[in-house]
């Protein structure tokens, strides 16, 4: 069975992101002005919409927040890192985020939608003990994963041996170090490294990164999610190359 998103907000923002959705479910006798957009988008992307009883919904909900409308989502097609590395050619500044086993589809969506934003060029994910792009990605990305190449691989630290000789810095993002995140050279060809949730950076990668950077915790909770963090770390590159790549 395929995988789907739910509800009428998140399935408005995959019409307009362009996801690949391979059809619309409307349970019966649902109406009001979003299920009419829902409607309209799907015909002029050719998604076909299905309906359906309320009962078939709830069977396939996860959440059991439908509102009366789900997706269905294609399998995601991830990008080979050489093709994201031929993309970027010989610019100077580029940014690629790398998520150390992220395991919260959500965070990874939320992660997604930073990095878009910011202009990265690709997003990196192990394709063991890491979540993968599904619905809950595609909910929190707001639309970023419709843009974004998203490279998934066996092995991390051999990406970040291969970024390296592709020109680029590896910066690793940790409580641990040393160095905050305003004094660290984060600008030109660079790459971000993102821990996961509960252990942050593995030994391994942490000791293929050329520096790690902390951002700086002015109150009593002692960090932020890895989201947040990486949307702060993200800007700073921004606001480094100055908007542009």
């Amino acid at each position: 069975m395929s995988a789907v998103i739910e509800g009428r907000n998140a399935v408005l923002e995959a019409l307009r992101a362009g996801a690949p959705l391979t059809a619309v479910l409307c349970a019966g006798g649902s109406e009001g002005d979003s299920i009419d957009e829902i409607r309209r988008l799907a015909a002029e992307r050719g998604v076909a919409v299905r309906t359906v009883s309320r009962q078939v919904l709830d069977e396939r909900s996860v959440r059991g927040a439908h509102q009366g409308v789900m997706a269905e989502i294609a399998q995601f097609a991830y990008t080979p890192l050489e093709q994201v590395l031929e993309g970027v050619g010989e610019r100077p500044a580029s940014l690629i985020v790398v998520l150390d086993h992220i395991t919260d589809e959500g965070n990874l969506g939320a992660v997604a939608r930073s990095a878009e934003v910011a202009g990265a060029d690709a997003l990196v994910i192990p394709k063991a003990r890491s979540a993968g792009i599904g619905p809950a990605a595609y909910k929190t990305s707001a639309g970023a994963l419709a843009h974004l190449p998203v490279v998934r691989e066996p092995n991390v630290v051999r990406v970040l041996e291969r970024l390296k000789d592709a020109g680029y810095w590896v910066a690793g993002a940790t409580e641990s170090a040393s160095t905050l995140v305003w004094d660290a050279p984060l600008e030109g060809r660079l790459v971000l490294v993102m821990g996961s949730e509960g252990s942050g950076l593995s030994r391994l990668v942490e000791k293929a990164c050329d520096f790690l950077v902390r951002l700086p915790v002015a109150g009593r909770v002692g960090s932020l999610n890895v989201a947040q963090a990486a949307t702060v770390l993200a800007f700073e590159w921004v606001r480094r190359t100055g908007g542009t790549r």
